[in-house]
């Protein structure tokens, strides 16, 4: 499911009634509800409309109003995490902490990802809020890199001095004070592959997003809220080998430069003018022809295309146009692409054709490269595709291994200086 749900009902009735009844079992003090053992009528759902109606009327007759408006908020939380990357990454962090599952319980009954996130929330509430507090760091989407100086680098395992993590944090929530978030915060430290990501938690009393349930310590445990939207954070991902630092926050243009100075001083013995900012090539209205995108013959990568690109217009940047080939066609490197320019822009000295579009009227602002990659199992399953999608203020793909060999090829071909 996962979807922006509002309405805890949508949630519940994908979920079976025995595992409803023991979501309100394990509150504290429980709240009894009643299994009549009902089935769904149809679609998708596990339950009937009249089991949803009771399960959410139970939970509206509490005398506690409070303890109802966080039940239903919990309710949207763990349907954030009922996809199936979610899930596979609670499974995986379950392995990393040792703890067995899938053998003598019930989690291979659950027949839908939005019972086995609750199955984690009901059984092993430790694995579902340490993953919930580094979920959505695969996607870095919108996150702005800085070069760091070889100089500079230092290990990733450096990054974890608890005084300095706790300072950091606190110089961070003071950017955001004067706008009511930051009074306090929570610092959460990880490493994933090669790369250390430091994820900054800040109060949040205007959307009132998130609360702290310790408020003697200024390193304070989180308490969720009703909110359907995402914990005001901020991201910063430090790559020693790629030598880079990105951050993902609001208002990046003001922000990041205030960010960057506070990680450079604290960890690696800097300052943010010490940076250089990371460019991504795709202004030069040349540049499409001569793109090279032919992996190597032993890459994983098995190929790729320029899928699309988007154009705006030089001089009225609020004309836009994008050509698509689409993924139909056996398509490799740019010639798609090129023919499809060739039948889109009319020539230059095309003295016959005065209305029609000239190609130097026009500069790239996004390409979007489709990635097929080859098969670990030529026998199983069908062959990964990744679409990336490159504009001049970064690249928005995943932390995946597959996503960090986009990196490198297109960091090799020329586009990531």
């Amino acid at each position: 499911m996962a979807s922006q749900i509002t309405d805890p009902k949508d949630f519940a009735q994908h979920i079976n009634e025995k595992m409803l009844a023991e979501f309100l079992r394990i509150q504290n003090p429980s709240i009894p509800f009643e299994v009549k053992e009902s089935k769904a009528t149809k679609n998708k759902k596990r339950v009937n409309e009249e089991t949803v109606e009771r399960f959410i009327k139970v939970i509206e007759n509490l005398t506690a109003k409070d303890k109802a408006r966080w039940l239903f908020g919990e309710m949207l939380y763990i349907n954030e995490l009922s996809e199936q990357r979610h899930i596979t990454n609670l499974e995986n962090q379950a392995t990393e902490d040792g703890i067995i599952f899938g053998i003598s319980d019930d989690y291979g009954e659950c027949v839908c990802h939005d019972e086995r996130a609750l199955w984690w929330y009901i059984h092993h509430k430790s694995i579902f809020d340490k993953y919930f507090e580094r979920a959505e760091t695969e996607n870095l989407a919108g996150l702005r890199e800085l070069v760091i100086k070889d100089e500079h680098i230092v290990e990733k395992e450096k990054i974890a001095d608890e005084s300095k993590i706790i300072s950091f944090g606190e110089d961070v929530s003071k950017i955001y004070a004067s706008v009511l978030r930051g009074k306090q915060f929570r610092v959460v430290r990880f490493i994933e592959k090669d790369c250390v990501l430091v994820r900054v938690y800040l109060q949040n009393l205007p959307e009132n997003q998130l609360v702290f349930t310790d408020e003697k310590e200024k390193q304070s445990t989180i308490g969720r809220t009703s909110s359907v939207r995402s914990l005001f954070n901020i991201l910063f991902v430090y790559s020693p080998s790629e030598k880079t630092l990105g951050i993902r926050t609001n208002n990046p243009k003001k922000n990041v430069p205030k960010l960057a100075d506070i990680f450079c001083k604290t960890f690696l013995n800097c300052t943010y003018a010490d940076t250089t900012e990371r460019k991504y090539n795709v202004e030069n209205r040349d540049s499409i022809r001569k793109l090279e995108l032919t992996p190597e013959p032993v890459d994983s990568i098995e190929r790729c295309y320029l899928k699309a690109v988007d154009y705006m217009k030089i001089g009225d940047y609020t004309k836009t146009l994008r050509l698509d080939i689409g993924g139909k066609q056996h398509y490799t490197g740019t010639q798609g692409m090129e023919e499809m320019i060739d039948t889109t822009f009319k020539k230059e000295n095309d003295q016959s054709n005065s209305s029609g579009t000239k190609e130097s009227e026009w500069i790239p602002k996004k390409f979007d490269i489709k990635f097929i990659f080859r098969k670990i199992d030529e026998t199983k399953g069908r062959k990964r595709q990744i679409t990336a999608s490159i504009t001049k203020r970064g690249l928005a793909i995943k932390n995946t291994p597959e996503d960090q060999r986009i990196r490198q090829f297109l960091k090799a071909k020329g586009f990531i200086s």
